[in-house]
């Protein structure tokens, strides 16, 4: 069900799959809309890294053919060319075909006249069919009036090449030709006849602003008869400037020509019209949307709001109260999961959609929140290094206005990344701060947060008598609040301690409520959790098959809203599951997933973990060095991380495979130190070390 997946990372580990199962054909047409388009070294370059991935994908993948069209050079691919990817230039049609289409268009002149045109032209598919249109249009098809547009090889000087063909048609067009191209090309979407009434022809254009040019703009449209509109625009279809789908009821146009009346297009009037499509927009959206399908319309008003210079306007009513604010619950993505969504939403308040700038909202403690939005949101999509810079700006900006609740939260997002990536003593440090700010503001909510995060690391780095008081103040202090236990993040976080000291009962009631709650608010993220957290649980108890439901609801969730944390988390537990149901294979995949997730995210946190999973896989199979290489790795990773649980595991994990290898000495050595690591971070488990340590 494609549709059910919302993460990008999602979609191109499930293109993997499906090209294992045949020979495949796959067809990336007009790859450049995906490329970047700035010149310099990273000119062809893919936007998004997991399009990049894919792509040396399939250039390693034997088998089957991708296909891909684009006017920018593959620069991801230069390491294959000639190996398993060539480059077909398809720069000229050829002239036979050349002359074929031009006839079949109506053109009038000798072959020699044609094939100058041609040549000329360099045999560019979008240009000679726009010339032809244009020559039928305004020249009865004559080719001696083909303008005079010298085209020169190369892929950047290609446009430079259309754009000059571009302005000549502009020249000879009609006001209200060009009127109509200019409104076009700021559409996102296809234009539908609903977009002609209540944009390109609607009167007033504006609300009565001034008596000037901004009433006046589209006065060529609104006084065109209907018959005549609609000669307008077969007449654009016929030169195919704009294309008409059918199926579908809408237009569309090529990026060039879209590009290029866009990039012409008076900076006033294009802020104006833009201004009058997100007035339409919001005439037309829902107040109260519930999907993303009727987001849709929200989407299109803060996009061309803010292209209309309103950020404000756009700021509060529309992107707060509606779509991801604490009115509306943060909908979008505590309740849709739509973050990689909602994170392109945030990047339209900055500047040409770079957040390592401030936002262009006037207050600045509206720059700080969405500077906190953008952080959390790169964390959630798996980009937290770049979310580092933008929490620490919204941390400045509230401190330096005093409003250190808001303060408090944006250090506790900056310590949950910080965790994640490994960096225990500066998440521990963020959290302290958290806590500091919230105190200082009296906001006990934060207060619980911050406590709750302040546990969770300390528990990290082994500190669990300290880890366990803060977590119990937190709770308690919870449910003076709520009349409710610890919930949420906190709430499994929690959990997870009291699994880790053996208190299983207590974690189990904890999270059933935990569930129960997340569940009634649809917090999709929190959920994903939860049955994380019982998966654990049950696995413990030797409940293997609740286990597997509760995992794979957990995975599921985690996949759907794009999460990758979230799916590290589910796999890790899936790959413990797995060891101890003796499916090697599968623990196997999970923790190889694993560790895929973490290199290309950055959440080192995760890696021990899951070399301990292989580890213990290969000690099962009886390769005993690879399982020693891979426990010394995650021993090594632990004790980089200060991660004291991972490293108790990782020693103990050591003394059992030399154990194994007959190497009682060095079994001893690691045991000892399993031993004085278990001990000192309060780990039940220490009496398993010290039993096999006194049998030596």
């Amino acid at each position: 069900e494609p549709e059910t997946i919302k993460s990008t990372w999602e979609k191109t580990d499930r293109i993997k799959e499906y090209i294992h199962q045949g020979t495949y054909l796959i067809i990336l047409d007009g790859l450049e809309q995906m490329q970047k388009s700035a010149s310099g070294d990273e000119f062809g370059k893919m936007i998004h890294r997991e399009c990049t991935e894919l792509l040396h994908y399939f250039a390693d993948v034997p088998k089957g053919l991708c296909l891909i069209t684009t006017r920018y050079p593959l620069k991801d691919l230069d390491e294959w060319h000639e190996r398993s990817y060539k480059n077909l230039p398809l720069i000229d049609l050829s002239i036979p075909d050349s002359l074929s289409m031009l006839r079949s268009r109506g053109l009038k002149g000798s072959d020699d006249e044609l094939t100058e045109v041609i040549t000329r032209y360099k045999g560019h598919a979008l240009s000679l069919t726009s010339v032809a249109g244009y020559l039928k249009r305004y020249y009865d098809g004559d080719i001696k009036q083909a303008p005079e547009v010298e085209f020169v090889l190369g892929d950047e000087e290609r446009f430079k090449d259309v754009n000059k063909l571009l302005r000549k048609y502009a020249e000879k067009m009609s006001d209200s030709e060009r009127i109509f191209l200019y409104i076009f090309s700021l559409f996102r979407q296809e234009v539908t006849e609903n977009e002609f009434a209540g944009v390109f022809r609607h009167k007033p254009f504006f609300k009565k602003e001034s008596f000037t040019k901004e009433k006046l703009f589209n006065d060529a449209l609104v006084k065109m008869s209907e018959l005549d509109f609609r000669d307008l625009i077969n007449g654009l279809v016929d030169w195919r400037l704009i294309s008409y789908d059918e199926t579908k009821g809408s237009y569309a146009t090529h990026p060039l020509i879209k590009g290029y009346f866009e990039l012409d297009f008076d900076e006033e009037n294009k802020r104006l019209c833009n201004k009058r499509i997100y007035q339409y927009f919001g005439e037309n959206g829902p107040e109260q949307p519930e999907t993303l399908e009727e987001m849709q319309p929200l989407f299109e008003q803060v996009y061309h709001g803010c292209a209309a210079g309103l950020y404000d306007e756009v700021y509060w009513p529309i992107y707060v109260e509606k779509i991801g604010g604490q009115p509306c619950e943060y909908k979008i993505r505590h309740k849709l999961g739509a973050w990689e969504t909602d994170l392109s939403l945030v990047r339209t308040f900055f500047p040409e959609g770079d957040i390592s700038q401030m936002p262009l909202v006037s207050k600045k403690s509206d720059q700080s929140w969405l500077l906190n939005e953008a952080g959390l949101g790169l964390t959630n999509i798996g980009r937290p290094k770049e979310a580092e810079e933008p929490l620490k700006t919204a941390i400045e900006l509230y401190i330096e206005n005093n409003q250190f609740a808001y303060a408090s939260r944006s250090y506790q997002n900056l310590a949950d990344l910080q965790f994640r990536t490994g960096e225990f003593e500066s998440g521990l440090e963020s959290a302290k701060k958290a806590l500091d700010a919230a105190e200082k503001e009296k906001f006990y909510e934060y207060i619980v947060f911050s406590k709750a995060y302040l546990a969770w690391i300390l528990h990290l780095l082994g500190k669990n008598e300290e880890a366990g008081k803060e977590f119990r103040e937190a709770d308690e202090l919870e449910g003076r609040i709520s009349g409710y236990r610890l919930y949420s993040l906190l709430g499994v976080n929690y959990a997870d301690l009291l699994i880790s000291m053996k208190r299983i009962d207590e974690a189990f009631e904890l999270t059933k409520q935990n569930l129960k709650i997340c569940q009634s608010n649809n917090i999709v993220k929190d959920i994903s959790r939860c049955y994380r957290c019982l998966g654990d649980i049950e696995r413990i108890k030797g409940n293997h098959k609740e286990a597997e439901v509760h995992l794979q609801n957990a995975l599921e969730i985690a996949r759907k809203i794009g999460v990758p944390y979230l799916e590290i988390e589910a796999l890790l537990e899936s790959g413990r599951l797995h060891l101890d149901m003796g499916s090697q294979e599968d623990a196997t995949r999970d923790a190889n997933e694993v560790l895929k997730i973490c290199a290309r995210t950055g959440f080192k946190l995760y890696e021990p973990e899951a070399e301990i999973v292989l580890s213990k896989m290969f000690m099962a199979l009886n390769d005993l060095e690879q399982a020693k290489t891979l426990a010394h790795s995650a021993y090594e990773k632990a004790i980089g991380m200060k991660y004291r649980w991972q490293e108790g595991d990782a020693a103990h994990l050591l003394g059992e495979i030399y154990l194994k290898m007959g190497d009682k000495e060095s079994a001893g050595e690691w045991l000892e130190k399993a031993v004085a690591c278990r001990k000192e971070i309060l780990d039940p488990k220490v009496e398993e070390s010290k039993r096999i340590l006194k049998s030596l």
